[in-house]
C-alpha cells in the first residue's frame, strides 16, 4: 500500500513538472512571437523608407527565429528585388505560396513573383504571373501598378532575344571594375580619357550614405590610354576639386577633355539637383564645380536636372528635367549656345519622349547621334539604350532600340561611344560583372552608327 502510495506520488510530481515545463515553453512562445512581431514592423518599417539592408537584417532575425515564416521570405524577396539582386529575389520568392500569406497580399505576392521572373529572364512565366495579377486586381490597381506595362515589356524582350544579333560584349576590366557599382561612363573624342562614378570604400571621405541606400557616397574616377604600354591606367579618383565627402556623379566630359559636366545636389541651394561644370587647370586638376550657365535659368530649374552632354563645339546642350510641361516623369531637353548666350530649352517631343522615364542622354560629339535611355513600353524590361539620328534637315529620327544583347531584361542606364561610333562603353549588369555594375566594352561596328 505504501509502494502504491510512494508511485502516485511520484506520477503527481513529475506530472506536476510537465505542466510546469509546459506552461514555461508557452510563456518563452509567446515572448519570441512578440519579438518576430516587432521584427516583421521593424523590417516593413525600414523597408518603406528604402532602407533594404537595414530591412533584410531584420527579416533574417525573423528567420533565425522562425525559419518557416513565410512573411519574412515574401519581404526578403522584396528587399533583393528593389536591391537589384533578382536571383537572390527569386529564391526567397519561389519559397513562398499565396496561400501562406493573408488574403489581402495574395494579389501582391503575384505581381511580385510577375516581376521578379521577368528580372530572370523567365518571360513566358513572367506574363502568366502578371497575366493573373491583372485578372483578380481592381481597375484602380491595374493603372496604379503599371502591369500592362511590364507585360509589354516581357513580350518585347521575348521578341528582341529571338532577334539577338552577334555583338561582343567584353568586361573593361580589373583597372576600372570593383565588387562595388561602377556606372556613367565618358571617353573624350580621342579616346584617351574616361571617367565614370563608382560608389567605393576610398570614396572621399570614406562616408556612407544613411539616408538612403546605405552604400558608400558616389566618387568621380579616372583612367587614361597609355600609348606606350597599350593599356589603360588603374583608375584613381579624379584629382581636383570634383570629389566631396558627399555624392558626386559625373555626367559628360567634354569631347576636348577640358571640362567635366557633374550632378550635384546640395542643400538649401539646388533644391533638387542642377547640372555644374568644372574646368581642368594647367596642372591637370580640375577646379571647383560652377552651375552650369549660371546665369540662365533654362537649364538649371527649380526642378530636377540630371544628365547632360554637349557636342564637340560646346554650342549645343541636350539634357534632363522633370520640370513642368514635358511627355513624362523625365524629358530630354535641347538647348543652343549662341555666342556666349545660351537661348531657350526645348523639349525634343513625344517621338523621343516617351510618357514614362528618360534617365540618361548622350550625343556624340559631331551632333547627329543621340543616345538616351528610356523605361517605356518598348523596352526589355527597366531601362534600356535606344539611338537616333538627325537626317539632313536637322530633324531626329524615330528612336530604336539598340537590341539585344546591349540591352537586357536588367537596367541599361548609361552609355557613351567612341568619335568613330565603333566602341561603345556603358554601366550595366551584365554576367561577368565583378559585383554589381561594371563598366562593359561593345563592338558597336556591326551597327554602322557612323556611316
Amino acid at each position: 500500500m505504501k509502494f502504491l502510495k510512494y508511485c502516485f506520488l511520484l506520477l503527481f510530481f513529475f506530472s506536476g513538472l510537465n505542466i510546469f515545463s509546459q506552461e514555461r515553453d508557452t510563456t518563452l512562445n509567446i515572448i519570441e512571437k512578440g519579438k518576430i512581431k516587432y521584427r516583421l514592423e521593424d523590417g516593413k518599417n525600414k523597408l518603406y523608407t528604402y532602407d533594404y539592408r537595414g530591412a533584410l537584417q531584420a527579416f533574417r532575425e525573423v528567420l533565425q527565429a522562425e525559419p518557416s515564416n513565410v512573411l519574412a521570405k515574401f519581404r526578403i524577396a522584396q528587399c533583393y528585388y528593389e536591391l537589384k539582386r533578382f536571383d537572390l529575389s527569386k529564391k526567397y520568392i519561389d519559397q513562398v505560396t499565396d496561400g501562406g500569406l493573408k488574403k489581402k497580399m495574395r494579389k501582391e505576392f503575384i505581381f511580385l513573383k510577375g516581376k521578379i521572373y521577368h528580372r530572370n529572364e523567365q518571360l513566358p512565366e513572367a506574363i502568366s504571373y502578371l497575366e493573373q495579377y491583372k485578372g483578380k486586381a481592381k481597375k484602380k490597381e491595374v493603372l496604379d501598378s503599371e502591369v500592362d506595362r511590364f507585360i509589354l515589356q516581357c513580350n518585347y524582350a521575348e521578341d528582341a532575344i529571338k532577334r539577338e544579333r552577334a555583338i561582343e560584349i567584353v568586361n573593361f576590366g580589373d583597372h576600372v571594375n570593383t565588387v562595388n557599382p561602377e556606372y556613367s561612363p565618358s571617353i573624350t573624342a580621342d579616346g584617351k580619357t574616361m571617367i565614370f562614378t563608382s560608389r567605393r570604400p576610398d570614396t572621399k571621405g570614406g562616408g556612407v550614405d544613411l539616408d538612403f541606400d546605405h552604400k558608400y557616397y558616389e566618387d568621380i574616377y579616372v583612367t587614361t590610354w597609355d600609348d606606350e604600354d597599350e593599356e589603360w591606367s588603374a583608375s584613381k579618383g579624379i584629382p581636383g576639386s570634383l570629389n566631396t565627402e558627399f555624392h558626386d556623379a559625373c555626367l559628360n566630359i567634354s569631347a576636348d577633355g577640358k571640362y567635366i559636366y557633374i550632378y550635384r545636389n546640395i542643400l538649401n541651394v539646388t533644391r533638387t539637383g542642377d547640372i555644374y561644370v568644372s574646368k581642368k587647370s594647367k596642372s591637370g586638376k580640375w577646379g571647383t564645380p560652377k552651375p552650369v550657365a549660371d546665369n540662365n535659368k533654362e537649364i538649371n530649374s527649380t526642378y530636377f536636372e540630371s544628365s547632360a552632354s554637349l557636342t564637340a563645339e560646346g554650342n549645343e546642350m541636350y539634357f534632363v528635367s522633370d520640370r513642368p510641361g514635358g511627355n513624362g516623369l523625365a524629358d530630354i531637353y535641347y538647348i543652343k549656345k549662341t555666342g556666349s548666350t545660351w537661348g531657350e530649352a526645348v523639349n525634343l517631343g513625344s517621338e523621343i519622349n516617351s510618357k514614362y522615364d528618360e534617365k540618361f542622354v548622350y550625343v556624340h560629339p559631331q551632333g547627329n547621334l543621340l543616345f538616351f535611355s528610356s523605361d517605356g513600353v518598348n523596352s526589355m524590361g527597366g531601362y534600356d539604350i535606344f539611338y537616333c539620328k538627325k537626317n539632313g534637315e536637322g530633324k531626329w529620327g524615330i528612336p530604336q532600340n539598340m537590341g539585344s544583347p546591349i540591352n537586357t531584361v536588367l537596367d541599361e542606364k548609361t552609355f557613351t561611344i567612341t568619335a568613330d561610333g565603333k566602341t561603345g562603353y556603358i554601366g550595366a549588369y551584365y554576367e561577368g560583372s565583378k559585383g554589381e555594375s561594371d563598366i562593359f566594352k561593345i563592338d558597336c561596328s556591326s551597327l554602322k552608327l557612323i556611316e
